[in-house]
């Protein structure tokens, strides 16, 4: 099993990438983490300093990822980028044919759009939501058959 997380550094992702790690420790398989940087933020910005502020807090979320990788002891991988996190994440799930994609909710739309093209590829797909036990952290997810 191949699981892809759009690791973005809140709280969300971190859970998500926690559950990805234990469900392939359970199930067998690999993580991916995928972390973009959303450099079309910055385009017409002109704010003296602002995108190297960023890039260093992207730098600092990655090394996060790792370490938490690192802690989990199942095969995990971070991949980077740069460009619009949503376009990118669908691309690379696609590329990679991710098995399961989790994500933090405020990228729901890339769950829809990857289980659309699952489902165009002939794959069943189907989507949901994880909760925490106190339901303060959550995920989308799409898994594919």
């Amino acid at each position: 099993m191949k699981v892809l997380v759009a690791y973005d550094g809140t709280l969300q992702s971190k859970e998500a990438l926690r559950y990805g790690m234990e469900t392939v420790r359970e199930k067998g398989g690999e993580v991916l983490a995928l972390h973009i940087f959303n450099s079309t933020l910055f385009v017409d910005y002109d704010v003296a300093g602002a995108d190297e502020a960023a890039r260093r807090e992207s730098v600092r979320q990655r090394e996060e990822a790792k370490h938490l990788m690192r802690e989990s002891g199942v095969e995990a991988t971070l991949f980077a980028g740069e460009g619009d996190p949503e376009d990118e994440t669908i691309r690379f799930a696609a590329e990679r044919n991710v098995d399961v994609l989790l994500c933090p909710p405020k990228y729901k739309s890339i769950i829809k759009k990857f289980k659309k093209i699952a489902q165009e590829r002939g794959k069943q797909a189907s989507e949901n939501i994880i909760l925490d036990g106190a339901e303060k952290l959550k995920m989308a997810v799409v898994s594919v058959q």
